[in-house]
């Protein structure tokens, strides 16, 4: 302190914090301020060097604070607060959002590319993690690591779940499980060039493999048409005037049946 020239010492007592406690996000509005005014253009080293360690140590405690910087422990004990919250601010959110948006924050602080900006009244808001030193996230980053791979094991227990919910048979009527209806999608996204003798071989065949249940032509085609929008208007009304399906020994061809065996045929 003795060494310290008159410029210096006067820049120090500037940065140096009230000798009462203050709060984090107070005094770093202040130190942004004084830089705005006058450490912007600050030559000395040595202010600077205060001024770098005024904003690294308040910086530290403000942002162990928010919720992105919860140390591991904390975050698992209160994630599921964490979650309730989110959801009651976000509508329509849910717990899959929550999870994929705390991720990408957590991603932010390993990469080292979180920024942080200071409001200062009359001038442009100041980004306050170029200040930190090189060594500043690392505490931090151990923490994302872990919260990351938690997050990463909830988010699969959660498709899991909504995988087994999902996979329902909406036509039990026509077919004889959930994997069938599947698999039905699969083929007629692939397979269906001509709709009259394509969708002939498909139903007929798999009545005739007892996985589709006995269903009458024009039902099944109003179905394909109303219900599942799998054909189109001029389709649907050609289909009226021919009034049936086509035989299952009508309908095959080799083409159709390797289509139908690479799909169904397990």
């Amino acid at each position: 302190m003795d060494n310290l020239s008159y410029h210096q010492k006067r820049g120090l007592d500037k940065l140096l914090p009230p000798l009462e406690k203050t709060d984090s996000f107070e005094e770093l509005n202040r130190i942004c301020k004084l830089y705005r005014e006058s450490i912007e253009k600050e030559q000395d080293p040595y202010i600077i060097q205060v001024f770098k360690k005024g904003v690294e140590s308040n910086l530290h405690r403000l942002l162990q604070s928010k919720s992105e910087f919860y140390n591991f422990g904390y975050f698992e004990d209160n994630c599921k607060v964490l979650v309730n919250d989110f959801i009651t601010e976000n509508i329509d959110a849910d717990e899959c959002d929550f999870i994929e948006e705390y991720i990408n924050s957590q991603q932010e602080i390993k990469d080292k590319t979180f920024k942080y900006f200071i409001k200062v009244e009359g001038y442009e808001p100041l980004e306050v993690t170029q200040f930190v030193s090189k060594g500043f996230f690392d505490d931090f980053i151990r923490g994302s690591k872990k919260k990351i791979e938690f997050l990463e094991n909830r988010l699969c227990v959660l498709n899991a779940s909504i995988s087994e919910v999902t996979e329902v048979n909406p036509y039990p009527l026509i077919f004889t499980s959930a994997n069938i209806y599947l698999k039905f999608n699969e083929y007629t996204s692939k397979h269906i060039i001509d709709y009259y003798l394509d969708y002939s071989y498909l139903k007929k065949r798999l009545e005739h493999n007892n996985l589709m249940h006995r269903v009458k032509d024009n039902e099944f085609m109003r179905i394909l048409f109303e219900d599942m929008k799998l054909i189109k208007l001029q389709y649907y009304n050609d289909y009226r005037i021919k009034n049936k399906l086509s035989s299952l020994d009508k309908s095959s061809s080799s083409n159709r049946e390797n289509n139908f065996n690479n799909i169904f045929i397990d």
